[in-house]
C-alpha cells in the first residue's frame, strides 16, 4: 500500500513530442482548463508531471495510460475520416471522441452483419444500385422509388424534425441501420462536435450503417441522413464534415451527394415554381421558401445558384451572411444544450430499433451472451431491458 502511494507520487518523463500531443488531444476533447493548463506547465518544464496526475489526466481525456511512456505519438487507425468530405488540419488528427464513436459503431455493424448472414439474409440490392454517372434526377428517382416516397413528400410534415423522424424510420425500414448520438456513448461529459462531423456512413452489403450527430440542428441532421444514404446507395464509405453541403473544394462524388440529397429536399421543378411566386430581395425569397420547404436556407441557397436564380458574387455574399446567422444560432443552442431528462427516451433514440430486435433475439436464444450484448450497447442489464421496453421490442 505504501509503495503504491510513493510511486503515485513520484515525478516521472514523458517526452514532449507526447505532450504537444497531449496538449492537441486535450484541446479537441474540451476537457477543461485544470487539464490543459497543466499539460501547459510539464511542456514549459515549470512542473513534471507524476504518475497520479498521469492517471488523472488519462481519466479525463480517455487517452490510454500508455500512451503517455511512447517516443512518438500513436498512430491510431480511424480509416473513416480517409473519405472525409473536407479535408482539414484538425480532421487528419481525430478526437478520442470521434474515434470512440467510430469503433463502437463498427462493433455494431460487424455484429448485425454477421446476424443477418447466419439468419441467412441476403445482400441489400439498393447497395452499389446507383454511380455518379448516372445522373441527378435517375439517381433521385431511384432512392426516392426505394424508399417508396413522392417527389412532393416533404409537404406532408410542418418542419425538418418530423421529416426527419419519418425519413429515418423509412430508411431504416429499407434495412440500412440509422444510429444517432451526441455524444460518446453514455457519457455526457463527452459531447460529439459538429464541427469536427456531421455524420458517417459505414457501406456494407449485409448491414449499412447511418451515424447521425444530434448536436447538429434539425434541418443539418437531415440533410445530413440523405446525404448518407445516397452514399450507402453508391456503396461507399463516407465521413461528412462539410458546412451545410456549400464547400466548393469536394469530389465529384461529394458534389454528386449533395445535389442528389438536394434534389430529393427540394426538387428543381418545385423550387423553381415557388421562386416565380416570390417578391422582393434574394433574402427576402429564401426567408419565405424556407418555410415552404423543409430545409435549410444553405440548400435553397444552393439551389437557386445551381437553377440559375443568382450569380457566384451573390451565392457568396448571402453564404457569408447565412452562415454568420447560423453561427450564432448554433453558439445558442450549445448553451442550452442538454442531454438530460428521461435517459430511457433520449437512449432509445439513439439506437435504430432493429439492432436492439437482434440483440435481444439472439441473447434469449442463447446465440450470443447477454454480458456481450450489453458490452455492445453499453448498458446494464437493467439498463439493456428497459431499452428493450422502450423501443417497442416487447
Amino acid at each position: 500500500m505504501k509503495g503504491g502511494v510513493l510511486m503515485s507520487g513520484v515525478s516521472v518523463k514523458v517526452n514532449p513530442t507526447i505532450l504537444n500531443w497531449l496538449m492537441q488531444k486535450a484541446q479537441q476533447s474540451n476537457v477543461g482548463s485544470s487539464v490543459t493548463d497543466l499539460i501547459k506547465k510539464w511542456i514549459s518544464g515549470e512542473e513534471e508531471p507524476t504518475f497520479s496526475q498521469i492517471e488523472t489526466v488519462s481519466k479525463k481525456t480517455n487517452i490510454p495510460f500508455g500512451y503517455f511512456f511512447l517516443e512518438k505519438p500513436p498512430i491510431e487507425d480511424c480509416k473513416i475520416v480517409n473519405f472525409r468530405t473536407v479535408d482539414s488540419i484538425s480532421i487528419q488528427n481525430p478526437s478520442r471522441d470521434l474515434i470512440d464513436t467510430v469503433d463502437m459503431m463498427s462493433g455494431v455493424q460487424e455484429w448485425m452483419a454477421e446476424y443477418n448472414k447466419d439468419n441467412g439474409a441476403s445482400r441489400y440490392e439498393f447497395v452499389e444500385s446507383i454511380k455518379i454517372t448516372d445522373g441527378l434526377i435517375h439517381a433521385s428517382n431511384t432512392i426516392r422509388k426505394g424508399l417508396n416516397l413522392n417527389p412532393n413528400w416533404f409537404e406532408s410534415f410542418r418542419n425538418a424534425k418530423e421529416a426527419f423522424n419519418s425519413l429515418r424510420n423509412t430508411i431504416s425500414d429499407l434495412g440500412i441501420i440509422v444510429m444517432m448520438n451526441g455524444i460518446v456513448g453514455n457519457n455526457t461529459h463527452r459531447t460529439l462536435n459538429v464541427s469536427e462531423f456531421r455524420a458517417f456512413a459505414l457501406t456494407d452489403p449485409y448491414a449499412p450503417l447511418i451515424f447521425i450527430n444530434s448536436r447538429d440542428t434539425d434541418n443539418g441532421k437531415l440533410f445530413s441522413l440523405l446525404h448518407e444514404l445516397v452514399h450507402v446507395f453508391i456503396g461507399k464509405d463516407d465521413f461528412y464534415n462539410d458546412t451545410h453541403g456549400v464547400s466548393q473544394k469536394v469530389s465529384k462524388e461529394e458534389q454528386f451527394c449533395n445535389a442528389v440529397a438536394a434534389e430529393i429536399l427540394v426538387p428543381d421543378s418545385a423550387f423553381i415554381a415557388e421562386w416565380s411566386k416570390q417578391n422582393g430581395n434574394i433574402e427576402t425569397i429564401i426567408c419565405a421558401l424556407e418555410k415552404k420547404f423543409i430545409c435549410s436556407r444553405f440548400t435553397l441557397l444552393i439551389k437557386a445558384f445551381n437553377t440559375g436564380k443568382i450569380g457566384k458574387i451573390e451565392f457568396n455574399r448571402f453564404l457569408n451572411l447565412f452562415q454568420e446567422q447560423f453561427e450564432v444560432m448554433q453558439n445558442q443552442k450549445q448553451d442550452r444544450a442538454s442531454d438530460g431528462g428521461d435517459f430511457y427516451r433520449t437512449l432509445s433514440t439513439k439506437w435504430d430499433k432493429k439492432v436492439i430486435q437482434a440483440m435481444y433475439s439472439s441473447a434469449q436464444s442463447g446465440r450470443n451472451q447477454y454480458r456481450d450484448v450489453y458490452r455492445l450497447t453499453n448498458t446494464t442489464g437493467k439498463t439493456f431491458h428497459e431499452l428493450v421496453r422502450k423501443v417497442g421490442v416487447v
